[in-house]
């Protein structure tokens, strides 16, 4: 039986979203701390470049997915590359941290977009229709398996041969990793090759039988699914963002060390791959909406967890289930968007909910420790976000999942 192409666009989907997520969020602390020692700023100062860059790589989401949606994804992804790794480059020339913070927002958060998972669902749903979910949760695994590898070898690099040599040489491995990825290994979609999603011998019925409807941005923002699944997702990642920020003085509130908070951490970032891994062989059999409902008590009886744990173990189990929901969101909200609109909307429709998503993830973090400072624990907080998951099972039930017909192909 040959061997159908569309496994190679799910291993540069995996590579390139390691890359784009663990260089510039993951590996941020690394960075940080050469920053430190070279810049002395200030603790919010230092924290600015991976703020703006997450500001950044929201706002630019609509605009950069629109282009993913109309222009070659192959040629988007090779742009994203050397912008990313020419980022990179630069960070090692700068002389202040001002300078630092400016190419975090105008260079590496462009090229985050660019390889990120924004245009790599694209891809990836363009290829597969029956197997989607799989196809999708084994790409969106790239970035944990990035986040395991790159901030060791940059932590080295450093080490080695001081932190400017060492960004440089950096910036130089990006390249080389997704620069190849990008040229031999992506193609836009199965028509370049004459063939089907999933190696079909014909096309889905989806796209046999549907009508063409330009979905523009004004067309999502009147969609009533469009807001529901932004609201949904929204409050899903919330939770899992705020917790994880404030771990471990949370755990340490209870009386745990800091250490096993650090290792609290790992586990939920274990928990979290085995979400994405497995998020695909359940979504290609199940109605999606079903897993939303589950994920949104999931992540409830996570957080009654935390509220109820008062051992090592016990707070384990729950960062295991907060974990595996978590892992499981990214994944599905790409299913849940192709599904809904059609692979060939996945760009604008994507990035541009992730803008209005951004709201939820940026706000709950401070909004957990401003409840904190208040009442001095964080029960409040968790007790609230526990209200909020179960009320946005109402949400999933006026969620209907027809699907609009896909925009036709633009040639490249």
């Amino acid at each position: 039986m040959r061997f159908f192409p569309g496994w190679w666009q799910v291993v540069a989907a995996l590579i390139l979203q390691g890359v784009s997520s663990a260089s510039v969020f993951t590996c941020y602390s690394v960075i940080a701390n050469a920053l430190q020692q070279e810049f002395q700023p200030s603790r919010m100062m230092l924290m600015m470049g991976i703020t703006v860059a997450a500001l950044a790589a929201g706002t630019l989401g609509a605009p950069l997915g629109a282009a993913v949606d109309r222009y070659s994804v192959r040629k988007l992804m090779l742009a994203g590359t050397a912008i990313l790794s020419t980022g990179f480059l630069l960070i090692s020339f700068t002389t202040s941290m001002s300078q630092v913070i400016a190419l975090f927002f105008l260079v590496l958060a462009p090229g985050c977009v660019l390889i990120g998972p924004m245009a790599c669902a694209a891809l990836v749903a363009r290829w597969f229709a029956r197997r989607r979910g799989m196809a999708m949760s084994i790409a969106a695994s790239g970035a944990a398996v990035g986040g395991l590898i790159l901030p060791p070898l940059l932590q080295f690099l450093i080490a080695s041969f001081e932190w400017r040599t060492g960004l440089a040489m950096f910036s130089g491995v990006l390249f080389l990793v997704t620069a190849p990825t990008a040229f031999f290994l992506v193609i836009d979609r199965p028509s370049v090759r004459n063939l089907f999603p999933d190696g079909d011998s014909e096309p889905p019925p989806a796209i046999t039988h549907g009508h063409h409807q330009k979905t523009n941005t004004a067309f999502f923002l009147r969609d009533a699914r469009f807001w529901i699944i932004a609201s949904i997702l929204g409050i899903m990642l919330s939770g899992p963002t705020a917790l994880m920020s404030s771990l471990v003085p949370f755990v340490t509130g209870k009386g745990l060390s800091a250490a096993q908070g650090a290792t609290l951490l790992s586990i939920f970032s274990a928990a979290n791959f085995v979400g994405k891994l497995s998020c695909g062989a359940i979504a290609d059999r199940v109605d999606l909406r079903l897993m939303l409902a589950i994920l949104l008590l999931f992540l409830s009886l996570g957080a009654l967890g935390y509220l109820q744990a008062g051992t090592f173990y016990a707070l384990a189990a729950t960062s295991i289930i907060f974990g595996l929901s978590q892992g499981t969101i990214v994944p599905l909200w790409s299913l849940l968007l192709a599904k809904v609109y059609g692979p060939d909307s996945m760009g604008r429709s994507m990035g541009l909910m992730g803008f209005l998503i951004m709201p939820f993830t940026l706000v709950a973090p401070p909004l957990f420790g401003w409840i904190f400072d208040r009442t001095g624990s964080y029960d409040k907080a968790l007790w609230g976000y526990i209200i909020v998951t179960l009320c946005a099972l109402a949400l999933v039930a006026k969620l209907r999942m027809a699907q609009r017909a896909p925009v036709p192909a633009i040639a490249s």
